[in-house]
This record gives structure tokens, sequence and C-alpha cells, in this order.
């Protein structure tokens, strides 16, 4: 009995107990909810507080960032004195950096080929008319009239003065502006060496006299000018400051000019002297030479292989025979022919560079003693402005000074037309008389033999008539070329095509000639191994015929 109602009161009890347990169970998951959940809220507090903390903590940084900027841009504020300090830097600078574009501007103008050359040329014709018949003839004209009170007859004059010192200032302003140009090329090149090198020296040294000329003869023309307008508007006697002006600056020019001319006449009176002893030691028996000096120097380098050939050592028991005896010796009368040519051909270059030194020295002591009395004429202009002078003194020493300077004007503009009426009436008469090398020293074509090709065909008279006139235009062959040309020939190297059969004596008499001429070692900065060194480059011929020109140049 007792084991059935124990298994029975068992399975009463046993729901009592599992629902107990769901109970227990269901109170342990909302506690650990509930647990949960208050740590996930502690969590969550935790974060916010540190992001609140981090905000405020980059709030602050950022507040300490524009505290210190605001600090450092209070400390770089510059203060009145030193704004004003960097306002005039920047000006300066700004004044500095256009001052640069304007100066390379100018030695952009100055330092390139312009037509100012042509244009000074062109009005040089008129210039002298001025200069030289207008000037002193307005001069006494203005003197009769302001003596006699005659107000027509000194403003006509005054109509011309102002016509004539326009024209005057033009050209001189031209003057003053081409040698600019020619200084600033100068400067580059003078320390050069060899032919190309002699002229930018001398540029260096001449051309800073002559812009203070040219720029005083401007001051003079502007002067004169402006003087002119004065009388012309009614004022007779004009602006005596006006006048001790123009006729200070005719002062000053005129004695630098005449100062210029003082070595330039020594120097060529000692050249000319040199030329004359070289010219008599030459000798005057020896034939002249009827063809072209390259034919020659053909010809005696044929005779010369051919003496080598005949005099070759030959394997002969007897030794040469009587006909090759005579043969050799006919050639050697040839080379000796030829030679007396060449040496003909020297000393006919000799008397024509004596000639161009007498015509430079006639032109330059005219120059000389015109422009000594235009200087006296212009301290008597001075005085007569200053009143201290009357009468007819002034105008009557400026037209003596302008008579001289006139005569050397006459003379250039002639014969300057003269060569061009020549070089387009007779084109063969100056004709290269040698062979040209190019830069690679290899003849070139264009100088043709005459047999080889035409001579240019000679103009109509006319059309040569007109050559006559064209002031402009140079001579690009001329008899000065000629003779330059023939004179490098004998005076190359034997590495030189053109010279490679000139005899070593008479080389060394050519090279002498060219010492004399100013054309020697000491005016290309060279030793005498260097000058001759370069004589015997044929990529240099077409320079040292150019140096040479120049320097037989009557200028």
């Amino acid at each position: 009995m007792d084991g059935p109602r124990r298994e029975e009161v068992a399975a009463q009890e046993q729901p009592e107990l599992a629902e107990a347990v769901v109970e227990e169970t269901a109170v342990e998951e909302q506690r650990l909810e509930e647990d949960t959940a208050a740590v996930e809220e502690q969590r969550r507090q935790e974060e916010a507080a540190a992001e609140e903390l981090r905000q405020q903590e980059e709030a602050a940084a950022a507040q300490e960032q524009r505290r210190q900027e605001e600090a450092a841009a209070a400390q770089e504020q510059p203060q009145p004195e030193e704004k004003r300090r960097r306002s005039r830097l920047r000006r300066l600078f700004s004044a500095g950096t256009t001052l640069k574009k304007v100066t390379g501007k100018i030695k952009q103008i100055l330092g390139t080929p312009s037509k100012a050359d042509k244009t000074k040329k062109v009005l040089d014709q008129p210039d002298t008319v001025a200069n030289r018949i207008n000037a002193p003839t307005e001069g006494g004209v203005r003197m009769h009239g302001q003596a006699t009170s005659d107000t027509g007859q000194v403003q006509a004059t005054a109509i011309v003065a102002q016509v004539d010192t326009g024209i005057n200032t033009v050209t001189d302003a031209l003057g003053a502006f081409n040698d600019g140009r020619a200084l600033l090329a100068a400067r580059k090149d003078r320390k050069g060496t060899g032919p190309e090198s002699h002229k930018p020296r001398k540029d260096w040294k001449g051309k800073p006299l002559g812009v203070a000329q040219n720029s005083s003869m401007v001051v003079g023309d502007i002067s004169g000018m402006a003087n002119a307008a004065v009388r012309n508007a009614g004022q007779l006697a004009g602006v005596p400051a006006l006048g001790e002006v123009t006729g200070g600056a005719s002062v000053f020019y005129s004695t630098l000019i005449a100062i210029r001319e003082v070595p330039v006449v020594w120097s060529t009176y000692n050249k000319n002297r040199a030329l004359k002893e070289m010219v008599e030691e030459a000798s005057g028996e020896a034939p002249a030479n009827e063809g072209r000096l390259q034919d020659v120097l053909d010809r005696l380098g044929q005779v010369r292989q051919r003496l080598a050939q005949a005099e070759a050592p030959r394997e002969q028991a007897g030794g040469p025979s009587a006909d090759e005896e005579t043969a050799v010796a006919a050639l050697r009368n040839q080379i000796l022919e030829l030679n007396h040519l060449l040496e003909a051909e020297l000393a006919h270059i000799g008397q024509y560079a004596r000639h161009k030194q007498h015509t430079k020295l006639g032109k330059r002591i005219t120059s000389l003693g015109g422009n000594t009395v235009r200087a006296a004429g212009g301290g008597l202009a001075i005085a007569g402005a200053a009143g201290a002078l009357s009468g007819p003194a002034a105008p009557a020493v400026a037209g003596v000074a302008a008579a001289l300077l006139l005569g050397n004007a006459l003379y250039k503009g002639a014969r300057a037309g003269s060569n061009r009426y020549v070089a387009a009436r007779h084109p063969d008469r100056w004709a290269r008389p040698t062979s040209a090398q190019d830069d690679s020293g290899t003849e070139r074509a264009e100088s043709p033999t005459p047999a080889s090709a035409p001579a240019p065909a000679p103009a109509e008279r006319r059309d040569a008539l007109k050559e006559f006139f064209k002031v402009t235009k140079s001579v690009q062959q001329g008899e000065r070329h000629f003779m330059a040309q023939k004179l490098y020939a004998l005076a190359a190297g034997p590495d030189v095509p053109v010279g490679s059969n000139v005899a070593d004596d008479i080389r060394e008499s050519a090279r002498a000639m060219l010492i004399v001429l100013k054309a020697g070692p000491s005016q290309h900065k060279q030793t005498r191994e260097e000058w001759e060194a370069s004589l015997n480059n044929s990529a240099l011929q077409t320079a040292w015929e150019k140096e040479i020109t120049s320097q037989l140049s009557s200028a």
C-alpha cells in the first residue's frame, strides 16, 4: 500500500516543482536582463562623457590656435614707418625693372643694323650745302641786315637758318646714334684677336669722342634754330645767351675734331715715309704684269713642279745630259721672271698705298685747318653775341672755315661717285685678281677666271651716271679691294691656296708692308707667330682681305 501512495504523492508534487523551477528561471533571466541593461547604460554614459571631453579639448585647442595666429599676425603687422619703407622698395624695384627693359630696348636698337646709316648718307648732301654754303652766306647777310635795321632781310635769313639748322640737327643726331651703336658693338668685340678685332678696338677708343662731338653739334643746332626763330619773330638781335651757346658749341666740337686730327696726321705721315722706303728698295726695272695675278701664281706653281721633276736624281752613269741642263736652266729663268713679276706687283701695291696716304694726309690737314679756323670763328661769334665785337669778322672767318671743309666734302663725294660709275661702266677693270676661298678653305666658284666665265656686262653711260648719284650705295669691288686682295695673296702662307706658290722673300716683304699699314700683330693682339698662323689660315682669307682694304683707305 505504501509503495503506490508514495508514487501518487510524487506524481502530484512533480508539476508544482516544475512550476517553481520555471518561475525561478524567469526571475533569474529578468535580473540578468536588468543587469545587462544597466551595464549598457553605464557604457553609453561613459562614451558620451568621453565624447564631450574630446569636443571640449578640440574646442580649447582651436581657440588656442586662433589666439596664437592672432598674436603672430599682430607681431607681423608692419608699423607705419615699415609700411613706407616697403612701399619705397616696391617702387624702386618697379622702376629698376622698367629701366632694365628700356636699357634692353636701347641696346637692341643700337646693337642691330638699321636705316640710320643710309638716312645720314642721304642727308649729308643737303647738310653740306647748309653748313658750307648757306650758313656763311646767311651770317654775312644777317650782319648787314642788323647793321642797317633791315627787318625783312634779317627775317629772311632767319627763315633760311631755321631750315638749315633743322637739317643739321637731324644729321648730327643720326651721327650720334650711329656712333653710339658702333660703341656698343665695340664694347662686346674689343677683346678679341685676329683680323676682325682691329676695328672694334679702334671704335672703342674713338667713338666716345664721336658721340661727344655729334652731341655738342646737336646742342649748337638747337640753340641756333631757337635763335633764328626769335629773329624771325621780330627781335633782330636775337637772344645773346642762345648766340653764346651756339658759338660755344662750335668752339667745342671744332676743337675736338682738330685735336683728333693731329695724331692721325702724324701717323699718316710716318706711314707714308715708311712706305716710301719700301717702294724705293723694290726694283723698278721689273716688267709690269699685264694679266691676272692668279694666272702668274698658277704658272709659277706649274714651273716649280716641272723644275722639281727635272732636278730629281737619275741613276745615270754619265749624269744629266746637256739638254736636261738646258731645260733646268730655262725653268729657273722662268721662275726668276715670274718672281720679278710678283716683286713688281708688290711695288705697285706700295705705290698705290702711298697715293692713298698722300690723299689721306691732304684731307686730314685740310680738316685740321678748317676746324681750327671754325673754332676761332665760334669764339668771335660768342664775342659778337655778348656785344663785345661788331663787324664782318665772325662771318668772314666762318666763310674761310666753310670753304676749306667744303673742299673736303666735294672731293669725297666726287671720288665716291666716280668709284660707283667705274664699277658700273667698267666692271672688269677691278675684277678680283685672285681666287677666293670659302670658310672651309676651298676655292669658290663665284670667282671664276676670265676664260671660264664671261665678265659682267658694262652698264650704259646713262645707267652708270645714275650709279654716280646713289650716295647710299657702296662699291663691292673697287680698286682698293683689288689691291688688298693682291697684297693678301702675296702675304698669305703656303697653306693658303692663293699664296702657296709665293717665294719666301716676297712673302716676308708683303708682310712687312702689312705691318707698315697697321695690319700687323700688335693691332690684332697677337704674337708674331700667331699673326703669321692667322695669315696662313685660308678660312680667314675674307676677313684678312677686308682688314687690308680698311687699312688702305684714305678716310
